[in-house]
């Protein structure tokens, strides 16, 4: 018997192919791509490379001589498996036409690494001919070992004729499809139900059949004066809602779109047959906040059907209660949660993007669970501009081909998202809440001279800017009470300051934009620095939130002329319109010549947007990675620093690491609370002395045990050194 992994897990190799060729096919029978049997082939030979004799050899040697026999065959075998077995199946699958074969040999190549349009050539060597020998003599024995299984099927005369030959691959992607974005969502899914079957072949998993119930009355705010607002407008929305595969739903902040996005699940759940709920947000604070009103909103029961999943943390909320006070600190990698086959999935909008446009197989092995499942995508105007077209047709696809429904939320819609169908308002509702929370809007300077009963937030543009405001502003009001937030200021630390300030009656905080979205925090009166125009929406939000201030004021000041960390162009077409504006009701009337104008300037952006559609068409995965990650992800000087609360817990932060050798998941989340963003790299800020040197050698940013109140402020974090 030939195995698929070492003897101590029991798994005959052809056994676990025919498991994850059928396990493959069910996912792909889900969809309209009709590559069901295509992905049956991809699983029934994914792993027939591990007949390389270096596997079957290293699976049957006893656990304690398993490494000494490891650098042994190094010496003599080439350690590969996923190249042989896509080398195998071009000639095993004779029967089939060329370009589903070379798309089955790519997708196969693809499975331990990145998916691309083609594979990575062998060099001749000794190593890989007595590597191909070997594994010639046990394809001979495979095919006798399964003369009555699937693999009878295949066309195996063929692979004897030919598998000794030079290796040298010519499939590509690129002729083996149409060119069309459509090829490209494809051929991701085929990769990821691939991923999934095989991954979660050592687990004993289901899809999910979304069954949650939500009772959203709690969150009602039966006291302020526009709940009856707040109830005709979700009344409308419920009433005129069409179901159609994608809507936008489009209106001012603080409405109550989230009560009604999580009604409308249950409408869904009623009329589809949904697998998940997906929730996608772009910052943590918004997730956080959602995953408060979740806790609300679900029974004690479902919580550990409710997936919360980002960079600090992954799991069940059930199990983020433990871990938050303790009780649970382990972590371990779970099929269900890393491949988001759980009911409900609270994650980031930047997740998503990994999902869609990233080529790696730990990113790509969530887009299965994207079929047959509800993603509500929150603030969607965050997302960047450029990216917006080639999304699009992702979702399109999405729609067309694997079952999804999407809801598009955000109080501004970009000019590149107006061809998708709204959902159907009251303009009366909307019109008599917008009058309601009417903010005044003035362009000025900044010069804040009473703080008498305010509750006053302040927003730079910049951590240099605004721990600049904060020193200086704390200069003037000694006596006030004053907060600080950006992500210079550690987690737990910026957590603990919402809710102090969302409780005050009177305080400054003077922020970055970590709370201009998704805090449902109520300020009397915002002074905003310059930023383009749904920026300024969205920091509206925070301001009168109940209605109760008839004088609520908005200050837009301009601190200098640096336009970044925003689109130049956004930035100096926004001015002029602020300057002009006197209230809110302006603002939002100006808000679509402004995103038109934005479309038909903005060059840049329309020519990143073909070259990632072209790059698409042309199956090239790893090209589209690139323009994305560069213009997306890449954080530039953004270095992560440890910084504990005590003593004992940098004691016990430096141990871990050094017992372990490197940042473990374990260690991530349970100290990822307790860390912050320095601004720039400490070398050029000039303070690397300030970390201890044992974790420097290993890329790891701790203060020094004596140098941590002097490396983290009390007040403005680590902030304190962009001067």
């Amino acid at each position: 018997m030939f195995l698929s992994h070492p003897i101590e897990e029991n798994k005959c190799l052809a056994d676990h192919c025919i498991t994850v060729a059928q396990k493959t096919k069910e996912i792909l029978d889900d969809t309209r791509f009709e590559i069901s049997d295509l992905g049956f082939y991809a699983g029934l030979l994914h792993d027939i490379g591990k007949l390389n004799p270096f596997y079957q050899i290293l699976f049957f040697a006893p656990k304690e001589l398993r490494e000494k026999k490891f650098a042994e065959l190094q010496e003599l075998y080439l350690r590969e498996h996923s190249r042989f077995s896509a080398w195998a199946s071009n000639y095993l699958l004779e029967h089939l036409d060329y370009n589903s074969i070379d798309t089955i040999s790519i997708v196969i190549a693809s499975h331990h690494t990145r998916l691309a349009k083609t594979i990575s050539q062998y060099e001749f060597s000794d190593k890989l001919k007595k590597t191909q020998d070997g594994m010639y003599h046990n394809l001979e024995l495979f095919e006798k070992e399964t003369v009555n299984t699937n693999f009878a099927e295949l066309t195996w005369q063929n692979c004897y004729q030919s598998f000794k030959r030079p290796i040298r691959f010519h499939a590509s992607l690129e002729d083996s499809c149409t060119n069309t974005v459509e090829d490209y969502v494809k051929i991701g899914m085929m990769f990821s139900a691939l991923l999934q079957a095989d991954r979660g072949s050592f687990s004993d998993w289901q899809k999910p059949n979304y069954d949650i119930k939500l009772d959203t009355s709690i969150l009602i705010k039966s006291r302020s004066i526009l709940s009856s607002l707040r109830s005709e407008f979700a009344q409308y929305v419920m009433t005129n809602y069409d179901y159609n595969d994608m809507k936008i739903l489009e209106a001012p902040t603080g409405i109550g779109k989230t009560k009604i996005f999580l009604d409308l699940i249950a409408e869904y759940e009623k009329k589809f047959n949904l697998e998940r709920v997906f929730y996608f947000s772009p910052l943590l604070a918004l997730t956080d906040d959602f995953e408060s009103k979740m806790i609300k909103t679900v029974s004690e029961s479902d919580l550990e059907y409710v997936l919360s999943y980002n960079h600090l943390f992954s799991g069940s909320l059930e199990q983020k209660k433990k871990f938050m006070t303790g009780e649970q600190e382990k972590y371990q990698w779970i099929f269900a949660d890393e491949s988001f086959n759980q009911k409900f999935v609270i994650t980031t909008t930047q997740r998503l993007l990994m999902t869609l446009y990233s080529n790696s197989h730990s990113d790509k092995l969530k887009l299965a669970s994207l079929k047959n499942s509800l993603l509500i995508i929150d603030e969607i105007q965050t997302i960047p501009k450029f990216l917006i077209p080639s999304l699009l047709e992702q979702l399109d696809v999405m729609c067309n081909k694997m079952g999804t429904k999407i809801i598009l939320v955000s109080a501004t819609v970009p000019h590149e998202m107006a061809s998708i169908s709204r959902v159907n308002l009251s303009d009366k509702v909307v019109k008599q809440y917008l009058e309601k929370t009417k903010k005044n809007i003035v362009f000025s300077s900044l010069s804040i001279s009473d703080f008498a009963n305010q509750k006053t937030l302040v927003m730079a543009n910049t951590r240099k800017k605004a721990s600049a405001i904060f020193v200086e502003l704390e200069n003037s009001y000694p006596e006030n009470n004053m907060y600080y937030l950006s992500t210079g200021i550690r987690k737990q630390d910026r957590l603990d300051a919402l809710k102090n300030i969302d409780n005050a009656k009177e305080c400054i905080c003077v922020s970055t934009q970590v709370v201009e979205a998704g805090v449902d925090i109520s300020f009397s009166q915002i002074y905003r620095e310059v930023a383009p125009l749904d920026n300024i929406v969205q920091v509206m939000g925070r301001l009168n939130r109940e209605g109760n201030n008839t004088n609520a004021l908005l200050t837009v000041f301009q601190y200098d002329q640096d336009w970044k960390p925003y689109s130049r162009l956004e930035f100096e077409e926004s001015i002029p319109i602020l300057k002009k504006i006197s209230s809110s009701l302006d603002l939002y009337k100006s808000l679509p010549e402004y995103y038109k104008t934005i479309h038909e300037k903005n060059e840049q952006n329309s020519a990143t947007s073909r070259d990632i559609i072209n790059y698409m068409k042309k199956m090239d995965y790893q090209q589209v990675w690139d323009i994305v990650y560069s213009d997306v992800f890449a954080e530039e000087g953004q270095e992560t620093v440890f910084v504990p609360k005590s003593e004992e817990m940098w004691h016990e932060f430096k141990n871990s690491i050094m017992s372990a050798g490197k940042i473990t998941k374990t260690i991530s989340r349970k100290f990822s609370y307790y860390t912050a963003s320095l601004g720039k790299s400490p070398e050029k800020l000039g303070i690397l002395d300030k970390f201890d040197t044992d974790l420097l050698e290993k890329n790891i940013l701790l203060p020094k045990i004596d140098e941590m109140d002097d490396t983290y402020d009390s007040k403005i974090g680590l902030d304190k050194w962009l001067k």
